[in-house]
């Protein structure tokens, strides 16, 4: 991440998710089997955008959780997953994020990517990795984590079109009582290499304009 240059989160959002790396009371509570160990890479993550103002978000998507760090990759707290997060994105790190990208590409093909962060605020229905990756998570984890995180910030953008990518985003978007969003299919595998997956990210830019 030499020269990388970061972006800033809208202190809405942010103070929303600051108490994550406290670490999380839930820690000690509901979500004992998740995992956290900031040497490693493992605390709240994934998300990523709200670079400017709340009324200029258009568009939130919603993923399932974080999968394993990559190697090397460590963090201190919110700031340092947040810039992970941009210079995984801006650089298409992996497939799961040159999907996305793709994705944002088809919503606002004139705008860069620093521009694209304005319009958009990515998310996990879970902030925290699982023991294995990609594993099964508990409806108590889902539950704690969807009504201390996930709806706290939906409620911050009434107005934005919410995407949920996959079916573990969607099922959990549904338990905690969230029901008006589009559903696609996941952005990493192996959803996105589904037949059907890119026909459904291609929904979301015609429902985008719809929305505005």
């Amino acid at each position: 991440m030499l020269g990388f240059k970061s972006m800033k989160l809208h202190k809405s959002l942010a103070d929303l998710l600051a108490p994550a790396y406290a670490p999380c009371e839930a820690f000690s509570g509901k979500c004992r089997e998740m995992r956290w160990n900031p040497a490693q890479g493992h605390v709240p993550r994934g998300f990523l955008g709200a670079a400017g103002t709340l009324k200029e978000i258009e568009l939130v998507l919603v993923f399932a959780e974080p999968g394993d760090p990559h190697e090397g990759e460590t963090h201190e707290g919110l700031a340092s997953a947040y810039n992970y997060a941009t210079f995984g994105f801006e650089t298409g790190k992996d497939q799961f994020h040159r999907n996305v990208r793709a994705i944002l590409d088809s919503c606002w093909p004139e705008l860069s990517f620093r521009q694209q962060m304005k319009k958009v605020w990515m998310t996990e229905s879970v902030l925290c990795s699982t023991k294995k990756e990609g594993g099964a998570v508990s409806a108590a984890v889902t539950g704690e984590c969807g009504k201390r995180y996930l709806k706290k910030q939906l409620e911050l953008l009434p107005d934005a079109l919410i995407v949920a990518l996959g079916s573990k985003a969607q099922n959990r978007l549904r338990a905690i009582g969230v029901t008006n969003f589009l559903p696609a299919f996941a952005a990493a595998p192996p959803g996105c290499n589904f037949s059907g997956a890119m026909e459904s990210w291609a929904r979301i830019p015609i429902e985008l304009r719809r929305n505005k």
